[in-house]
């Protein structure tokens, strides 16, 4: 947890963000641009979890992306 797949395109590798739901119910924290993903492909990220089942119960979702310094 705590690295991301991005398009390079859009956002660089090595950039570091804060992620949470637009709506303020879950909140995954501080992370770092890490990964490419080959589905990847404009404004979507992935989100890493550790086992699957933990990606299938957090699904999709539209999250607000803060970038940092």
């Amino acid at each position: 947890v705590g690295l991301i797949a991005v398009d390079p395109k859009i956002i660089k590798m090595g950039t570091k963000m804060y992620i949470h739901g637009v709506d303020g119910s879950w909140t995954y924290g501080f992370c770092v641009a890490a990964d490419t993903g080959g589905a990847i492909k404009g404004n979507v990220v992935d989100l890493f979890y550790n086992t699957e089942a933990e990606c299938r119960r957090f699904g999709v979702k539209k999250a607000k992306i803060y970038f940092l310094e």
